[in-house]
């Protein structure tokens, strides 16, 4: 899965952490390194990004949303802590303003550069939960794509793909036209990856033809994936039937989840049975166990038990803890997974639920659980 698209995946959330809405979830993300430049775009440097490169862009990021513990832990990065350190350690809110400082140092002419910088500003901007500064700050990128004036395709061979998926995502929440705009800015993605698909297979190059074929088959599900965020549940089922190059049990799972989403249990049973053996079909057996009302504690403990490092499936045995009524089990089951592993947003969101749910002295415990935590404050 991309990188973002954890971050952004409605249906990938589902898959992982079928929490109630009052514990709604969603996952955690990481700017992700940018593919290879192809030889024609590297060969397009004769480019003007100057109008990337306006300080007025980019905005000064607000503390006030920070825990203060968070923002004067001794565990804070020294002022001369690169960007990549930035970026391993999760010191978002730190890398995102690096990363705008760089960006405007940069030549107007260094595209791999500027839209690598560009990149990682926005995607940590969506990860510290301000995607409505990032679709600011990605408006004029966004607007000459939408214009594609004149000389502009030079611009926009060189653009990353990541970022182009991440513009797609920016514009989708920042229009009002319930979602239709993204799907159709990805079906335009989806018609630039067939012209690639087809000039790799003029060319007979195996490399390029296998990278495109795997972003058109990602495309596909971000599709469906924007479809159930739509609520366009029926069509969402329609479009993964259409999908016939994609892995045959990632399309069942996905199945199996909409039939979830929507009530239909024996639907998603029918699913269960074309799965294979994995992880996924475990995960859905669980689920289904939850949905018919049975206690399933045990079962998540026990897939837990061979991949003690995930903290989604600690997450799904928090929950079901707090469904069979044991609410201190799930605090110390997300205590103790915050203390192993970076802290997504839905454990987070959880705990501090927990905490409202079972003290009067929930914003004591939130302290607490902030003056430990490794990660900046968002």
């Amino acid at each position: 899965m991309d990188p973002l698209e954890a971050a952004t995946n409605p249906l990938a959330a589902a898959q992982v952490e079928p929490a109630p809405p009052s514990l709604s979830a969603a996952n955690e993300a990481r700017p992700a390194r940018s593919p290879r430049l192809s030889p024609v775009a590297r060969a397009k440097s004769n480019v003007d990004l100057r109008f990337l490169q306006n300080p007025r862009i980019y905005h000064s990021l607000p503390t006030e949303d920070a825990a203060l513990p968070l923002l004067g832990s001794e565990q804070q990065p020294s002022p001369d802590t690169p960007l990549p350190a930035l970026l391993r350690g999760s010191h978002l809110r730190r890398a995102a303003e690096i990363a705008a400082r760089d960006l405007l140092r940069c030549s107007p002419s260094d595209a791999e550069a500027i839209f690598q910088l560009l990149y990682t500003r926005l995607a940590c901007l969506v990860l510290i939960a301000r995607p409505d500064l990032a679709a600011q700050e990605a408006a004029p990128l966004t607007d000459l794509l939408a214009r594609n004036p004149p000389g502009s395709a030079g611009i926009v061979a060189l653009i990353l793909w990541e970022l182009r998926l991440l513009l797609v995502r920016l514009q989708s929440l920042s229009s009002d036209d319930g979602g239709r705009r993204g799907v159709m800015a990805l079906y335009g993605l989806a018609g630039e990856a067939r012209a690639h698909l087809k000039q790799a297979h003029m060319d007979e190059d195996e490399r390029e033809y296998a990278l495109w074929s795997e972003r058109l088959r990602d495309l596909g599900l971000r599709v469906a994936d924007a479809l159930v965020e739509m609520g366009e549940l029926e069509t969402a089922e329609r479009h993964l039937d259409s999908l016939t190059d994609v892995d045959l049990d990632e399309v069942t799972y996905r199945k199996a989840m909409l039939r979830i989403h929507v009530g239909d249990v024996f639907g998603a049973e029918h699913y269960l049975e074309k799965l294979g053996s994995g992880n996924k079909k475990a995960t859905l057996e669980i689920l289904l166990k939850m949905a018919d009302g049975q206690d399933a504690t045990s079962s998540w403990q026990d897939l837990l038990r061979h991949h003690p490092d995930d903290g989604m499936m600690a997450n799904n045995f928090a929950v079901s803890s707090l469904y069979a009524g044991n609410i201190m089990d799930a605090r110390r089951i997300l205590e103790r997974t915050l203390s192993r592993s970076p802290a997504s947003a839905g454990i987070l969101f959880n705990i501090n639920t927990i905490y409202e749910l079972c003290s009067e002295r929930a914003i004591d415990h939130r302290v607490d659980l902030a003056n430990p935590l490794r990660h900046e404050g968002g």
